[in-house]
């Protein structure tokens, strides 16, 4: 049991998968707890689209303050991890100031790792580096032009200066080869050796750290249950004015074009789920196609919502399990993380609300707390299995290239299916066939440095 006493620094923090709830107890913790909430989903920040982005509405909200939620333009890019982490602490002094519980909830797992572990968040570093520090990208890409190049051209010149980190992006994540080349051109340093800095400090610090201040809570819902549940979502989203607001956005989009401000479709609210799986109808229906194709296109682009938001709560559960227990683990905080079973939407009171005020008071009050474990079955089960496969920072997979098949892999999941699959022993077959020489494919797998926390940096 944790007994860590008062906590001075109070902080709660609600993580899940899209569809489980998270929103609704924030909102009950804040309401019995004084809280105000810091939302940490990215695109909840946009302001102007409440459906596509699973805004709760006002009344919903019900008076307590959120911060960070339907603040920012569809024209502005994603916020990166550091702009989220300053403001978030920010956020979180503020609320702490005026005596209340801050409150971090969102399914943009990186925001809330880097509110929650300071120290991980490789950015951080150089985000007060007078190259970087309150400059604009025009700036920088005015500067290095190289920046706004094409992403081969960036991959070469990323290889030059920092090899490790290069090795470590698929070779079409603009996003992550620019960030990575971003740091070395503005700040000389590698992130490659930020990174090395940053693990070795970690080494010589941890054990002073001071008592966990910090209660997690994750929303979990069975899978099955989370996937018929998604998609009736997307159903409602489509009868509260999904519509609406897509071609509001392909609108803004046109006239941004038409006055020569072309749209960057990889960043900001353009990768939202519900614009990209759109754009075939929104350009019929904008061509005078026929009812018949526009009607096709319309189905067809909903039930590619359906599938991507299913595909993005696997993406959570994938970082929860590989990045924030390891973390967890690390900082020796498992005890404050608590598992809670939102799979029956009727007993979401008895099942979430109610266990979740009570060992929020216990915490608040720096009683011991319940085991983890000991919340309930599904806890158990589900705490327990991911604790143990949970892979370890140091055994994040290294993106590898099958020669055979001409594919980038960029985890071992992805890697061993690959192999593993018709399609590759077919073409290893025919190369075996028509090779002049005997031809191996089994290469020894080359270790990789673990992977840092501003791989998802926009």
């Amino acid at each position: 049991m944790a007994t860590a006493g008062i906590p001075k620094e109070p902080l709660v923090a609600i993580l899940g998968t899209t569809g489980t709830g998270k929103s609704d107890l924030a909102v009950e913790l804040a309401r019995r707890f004084n809280g105000e909430i810091i939302n940490a989903d990215a695109m909840q920040m946009y302001k102007g689209l409440p459906v596509i982005t699973n805004q709760l509405s006002i009344e919903e909200q019900q008076g307590i303050p959120h911060h960070l939620l339907a603040t920012i333009d569809s024209n502005e890019p994603t916020w990166t991890v550091d702009d989220f982490a300053r403001e978030s602490s920010r956020l979180i002094c503020d609320i702490r100031r005026r005596g209340k519980l801050p409150i971090v909830v969102g399914g943009t797992h990186y925001y809330i790792h880097a509110t929650l572990f300071h120290e991980s968040l490789v950015g951080s570093q150089v985000a007060n580096d007078d190259n970087l520090q309150a400059r604009p990208q025009e700036e920088i890409i005015s500067q290095f032009p190289i920046l706004n190049g094409p992403t081969v051209t960036m991959l070469q010149r990323l290889r030059e200066v920092d090899p490790v980190m290069a090795d470590r992006w698929h070779p079409d994540d603009r996003r992550k080869i620019k960030r990575s080349l971003e740091i070395f051109l503005t700040t000389g340093k590698r992130a490659s050796d930020i990174y090395a800095e940053q693990q070795q400090s970690k080494a010589l610090t941890g054990s002073s750290r001071g008592p966990w201040q910090s209660l997690m809570f994750w929303v979990y819902t069975e899978p099955e249950v989370l996937k018929e549940r998604l998609d009736k979502r997307v159903d409602k989203m489509y009868g509260n004015g999904l519509m609406d607001e897509v071609r509001s956005l392909h609108r803004s989009r046109q006239l941004r074009s038409e006055q020569g401000d072309p749209v960057d479709l990889t960043r900001g609210i353009w990768q939202s789920i519900g614009y990209k799986q759109m754009e075939a109808f929104l350009e019929a229906e904008r061509d005078g196609s026929s009812s018949s194709r526009i009607d096709h296109l319309k189905e067809a682009g909903l039930e590619e919502i359906r599938i991507a938001t299913r595909q993005y709560a696997k993406y959570q559960l994938r970082w929860i399990r590989r990045k924030s227990i390891p973390v967890i683990k690390e900082h020796g905080a498992m005890d404050h993380l608590f598992l809670l079973d939102s799979s029956n939407a009727n007993t979401f009171p008895v099942d979430v609300l109610a266990p979740a005020a009570d060992i929020c008071q216990k915490f608040l009050d720096g009683q011991a707390l319940v085991g983890p474990t000991d919340v309930s079955k599904t806890a158990s089960e589900v705490l327990v299995a991911f604790e143990k496969d949970s892979a370890p920072s140091e055994s994040i997979f290294k993106v590898r290239t099958c020669e055979v098949c001409n594919m980038t892999l960029q985890s071992e999941d992805q890697w061993e299916k690959h192999i593993k699959g018709r399609k590759h022993r077919g073409a290893l077959q025919k190369r075996k066939k028509t090779a002049l020489v005997p031809y191996d494919s089994e290469k020894p797998e080359v270790p990789s440095l673990p992977e840092p926390c501003f791989d998802s940096i926009t």
